[in-house]
């Protein structure tokens, strides 16, 4: 695993002189369900929370010369929240991976190597680096979902006024908008750039995006409309 590498707060591990030894990334994930016994019920009921829950991800790595890396490693992967993980194993997917546990180097003979576990807590679906592309319709079209999951994209809508989205046969309506609006589905959030504007946004549940075609339309005055679809999958 000399070549290997991962990068992770915008930074590769090889920057820093990191060997990996050993390394678990193929991880699916569990469902998150309960198992509920019911009086005068042979076996359990199986409640199904609808979601999954997190991946652990964890590198075993060496470092040479340590002494005069440790305050560059221990300020990189003091990242706060959720940042890409990509390997050099699989550059087609990322993951979205907070940093866990403390940074606890085992020094090795005179302190000129050391050993430590890199271990990051991921979201469960994996993104497919192809759906950060961005899509640009000045048209009613469609967009195709190459996975067979939902995904959660997110709309940059500009227009003026009142004006509705179609999403297959789904409907968002917007009021009183200026000259563009932003719906993240991933973040159950609207907004233009750092503002909030949930009360400009008349609906429920947010868009998504289905395997396969998905058609993609709008009424009122609306120039054009950008989609990061986010394509994920397990």
């Amino acid at each position: 695993m000399l070549n290997d590498y991962f990068t992770w707060n915008g930074k590769k591990s090889s920057d820093f002189g990191i060997i990996i030894k050993h390394k678990e990334i193929y991880k699916a994930p569990v469902r998150d369900v309960d198992f509920v016994e019911v009086p005068g019920r042979d076996g359990e009921v199986i409640l199904d929370n609808g979601r999954y829950r997190n991946v652990d991800v964890t590198y075993q790595v060496r470092v040479k010369n340590v002494k005069s890396k440790l305050l560059e490693i221990a300020n990189w992967l003091s990242a706060v929240g959720y940042q890409k993980l990509i390997d050099s194993d699989d550059s087609t997917h990322y993951r979205m991976a907070a940093r866990t546990g403390s940074v606890d180097w085992d020094y090795l003979g005179k302190g000129e190597w050391a050993d430590l576990e890199i271990a990051f807590n991921c979201k469960p679906f994996r993104s497919l680096t192809t759906g950060d592309t961005k899509t640009t319709l000045t048209a009613a079209g469609s967009i195709t979902n190459p996975t067979q999951y939902t995904a959660l994209p997110y709309f940059k809508i500009y227009g003026s006024g009142n004006f509705t989205l179609k999403v297959n046969n789904k409907s968002f309506a917007f009021t009183s908008i200026s000259s563009y609006i932003e719906c993240d589905s991933s973040l159950q959030a609207v907004f233009t750039g750092t503002s909030s504007k949930a009360d400009r946004a008349n609906f429920d549940d947010f868009p998504t995006l289905k395997p396969g075609a998905n058609s993609i339309s709008w009424t009122g005055k609306v120039t054009k409309v950008e989609i990061v679809p986010h394509w994920r999958e397990l």
